[in-house]
């Protein structure tokens, strides 16, 4: 993506942030109030799913260092403490997404068991709790699966291709990291009632533009929007253009459609799902621009930002 190309996308991105922002300032209660329907199967699918990004960017992270350890395992000294990190990094992250999912399955399952709408899974005090032995056995069997998928695929890559990865997978977790930080931040800071947590006065609703300070209360801005975004981050990791810009588009539907999903299931409000989406498209081209910095001028390396 050329100079003027990036500043076009830029300027279309602010343009459109202002906008949604300033229609939410005014209309966000109207919003959350007709489109609110908590037995949505489409909000709950991706309440349920949605966050795989954020999560899955970690573990195919590891996966790489795991591949580009063994490679190096004549070095030990450096190949050793990889190999450990990657191990670790995919497994746990592996674990807790394995946690998110059996929570929601379980709410989900009670809501419908107490003929409760199925949206109310949304609610951190609805969120089951499954059992240790079912938990090991998912977590295990979705870590063996992705496992084998992802090696496979990097075994086929040659020296050169597998040290490119590597360098793309510290960018990627930096770009994940940086974004879940400022969003846990955020969250505290802001206090923000959600939707669902509203009482029939409303009395609890205040503007994105009045932070309310830590109260336990986090609905500005919408996490799963972030996550839903950083599918974007996916499309670094492909080798040639014509897939690059497919997962790069793929990751901008997916992330609005993750937003959507928030406002419809009573999660959050409009405004929590534009200021997340851009700020972490924000996030995300700033690490972007750091990697093209950075990167050894010697190597003729992708330019993740080129869709």
């Amino acid at each position: 993506m050329n100079s003027t190309t990036k500043k076009k996308t830029f300027y279309i991105a602010l343009i459109s942030c202002i906008f949604l922002l300033f229609i939410a300032t005014f209309w966000d209660l109207q919003i959350s109030e007709t489109l609110i329907n908590y037995n949505s199967w489409f909000g709950t699918i991706f309440q349920t799913f949605g966050e795989i990004p954020v999560y899955f960017i970690f573990v195919l992270s590891g996966q790489i260092a795991l591949a580009y350890a063994f490679r190096k395992r004549n070095d030990w000294l450096f190949s050793l403490p990889l190999f450990i990190g990657g191990f670790s990094l995919s497994l746990w992250q592996t674990k807790a997404y394995t946690n998110e999912i059996l929570s929601y399955l379980l709410a989900i399952s009670s809501n419908l068991e107490h003929h409760k709408a199925i949206g109310l899974a949304n609610s951190d005090a609805n969120v089951g709790n499954p059992s240790l032995l079912l938990t090991i056995m998912v977590w295990l069997g979705i870590y063996i699966v992705v496992t084998i998928l992802a090696q496979t695929w990097l075994s086929r890559k040659d020296e050169k291709s597998l040290h490119h990865l590597l360098y793309v997978a510290v960018f990627a977790t930096l770009a994940v990291w940086f974004s879940l930080q400022a969003n846990l931040a955020l969250k505290d800071f802001w206090g923000r009632f959600r939707p669902y947590e509203l009482s029939a006065s409303h009395k609890e609703f205040t503007s994105w533009l009045h932070p309310n300070g830590i109260n336990g209360h986090k609905s500005f801005p919408s996490g799963h929007t972030m996550a839903g975004t950083l599918m974007i981050v996916f499309s670094w990791f492909a080798s040639s253009q014509p897939i690059r810009k497919k997962l790069w588009i793929f990751g901008v539907a997916y992330g609005v459609l993750l937003g959507i999903s928030r406002i419809i299931i009573g999660a959050h409000f409009t405004s929590d799902v534009v200021f997340s989406f851009f700020l972490t498209a924000f996030i995300i081209y700033i690490v972007n621009e750091l990697y093209l910095i950075l990167k050894d001028k010697t190597r003729p390396i992708a330019d993740l930002s080129n869709p």
